[in-house]
C-alpha cells in the first residue's frame, strides 16, 4: 500500500517538477499466471544539453529506483547514467539508458547492474501512423518478440502487447503525464 501511495504522489507532483513523464503498468502472463509491475520514468532539462532523470519500478517481491544525469548531444540521441537502490541483499544499483529517435522511430537500450545482477533490455518502435506503432522488445529474463502499440493521443494513453519467447505475453498500459 505504501508503494502505491508513493507512486500516486509522484504522479501528482511530477507534472510540476519534470518535463517528460510516464507511468506504465505492465503485466507478464506466463503459464496462466499474471505478474503485474509498475514502471515510471521522469526526465527534466537542467541547462542546455544536460538534464536529470528518475526511474522507478515496483512489483510483488521487488522494487528499485535510481536517478542521475542525462546528456543529449543532438535532439535525436540521449544518454543517461544514475545510481540508486533495489530490493536485494546488496541494494546498490547502477543503471542508465541510450535513446535514439525522432517522431516516427525510437530505439531504447537500458543496462543495469547491482546486487541482483546484470540486466538489460532493448525496445524498438516505428510509428505506422499517429496511433499505431510496431517494433520489438527483448530482455534476458522474458525473451524476445514483436511489440504492437495503440496510442490515444488526446488522453496520452498507450496500450501495447508483446508475445515473448519466455513469458507467454507482456501487456502494457502507459500513461504519458
Amino acid at each position: 500500500m505504501l508503494r502505491l501511495i508513493l507512486i500516486v504522489v509522484m504522479m501528482v507532483f511530477s507534472e510540476l517538477m519534470f518535463a517528460q513523464n510516464w507511468v506504465e503498468e505492465r503485466t507478464y502472463i506466463s503459464d496462466g499466471h499474471a505478474t503485474p509491475r509498475i514502471d515510471g520514468l521522469m526526465t527534466r532539462p537542467i541547462k542546455g544539453r544536460l538534464g536529470s532523470f528518475v526511474w522507478f519500478q515496483t512489483q510483488k517481491g521487488y522494487s528499485q529506483t535510481y536517478a542521475g544525469a542525462t546528456y543529449s548531444p543532438k535532439p535525436w540521441v540521449q544518454f543517461a547514467l544514475g545510481g540508486g537502490l533495489e530490493e536485494a541483499k546488496n541494494p546498490a544499483r547502477v543503471g542508465g539508458y541510450v535513446w535514439l529517435g525522432n517522431a516516427k522511430t525510437s530505439i531504447l537500450f537500458v543496462p543495469e547492474y547491482g546486487g541482483s545482477g546484470f540486466w538489460w533490455k532493448l525496445e524498438v518502435n516505428r510509428k505506422v501512423n499517429k496511433s499505431i506503432g510496431v517494433g520489438l522488445i527483448t530482455d534476458p529474463l522474458t525473451g524476445s518478440g514483436p511489440r504492437v502499440e495503440y496510442q490515444i493521443p488526446k488522453i496520452r494513453l498507450t496500450f501495447w502487447l508483446a508475445p515473448l519467447t519466455r513469458a507467454n505475453t507482456l501487456i502494457g498500459i502507459r500513461w504519458s503525464l
